[in-house]
């Protein structure tokens, strides 16, 4: 039955934020990158004046990340880590001597610590843990444009996190201090939450 639902009323991710994303070549936060495939998607179709990529690309040993992208099962993870630090840094090379792109190679927290950019999206897609995604959603509100939006990524599925992304907006949504502007649903097929600051 999901799977029928999927297919007839999944959304792509990019399109749902151009649907909401009323600044045209905004300034773009990327909590969370991985490989980079998400990033170049937001770059091209998004046209950013200012695309900024933050992950620390660190492999953890607690046993709660064994089944991350990012846990140290092996012991060999972090080379898997840095690897793909490298490699974003080489896909997005003339982007970068052109001033487009910035990468940092450090927590959400530590990069908010010394940020002086105000965003017109955040995407945050990093360590799904409910106390992880809180502090990067109140880091991101203070940070976020007036008709900004914040995206969070994974939002409705459980997984090794214990659905950290629904819990955290849910804590803010009872804070009152954002409003829902699109969430998954079977009908609204996309496991993105698009929230904005109130």
């Amino acid at each position: 039955m999901k799977k029928i639902f999927r297919k007839l009323f999944s959304k792509n991710r990019i399109n749902l934020i151009q649907k909401y994303l009323s600044v045209k070549n905004p300034i773009i936060l990327e909590i969370g990158i991985h490989k980079g495939d998400f990033s170049k998607k937001l770059f091209e179709k998004l046209k950013p004046k200012k695309l900024i990529l933050v992950d620390p690309w660190i492999a953890y040993n607690d046993l709660i990340y064994q089944k991350s992208w990012y846990g140290n099962t092996n012991n060999s993870n972090q080379k898997i880590q840095d690897q793909y630090f490298l490699d974003v840094n080489k896909r997005f090379e003339k982007d970068r001597l052109e001033n487009k792109i910035e990468i940092f190679r450090k927590t959400s927290d530590e990069f908010f610590l010394e940020n002086k950019n105000i965003f017109d999206l955040i995407y945050i897609d990093g360590n799904h843990l409910f106390e992880f995604v809180k502090k990067d959603i109140e880091n991101s509100l203070k940070f976020i444009n007036v008709d900004g939006l914040i995206v969070l990524d994974d939002y409705g599925l459980k997984g090794w996190w214990s659905d950290g992304i629904t819990k955290a907006v849910k804590y803010y949504e009872k804070e009152k201090t954002i409003r829902i502007i699109s969430r998954h649903n079977i009908f609204n097929y996309h496991h993105q939450c698009i929230i904005k600051k109130i």
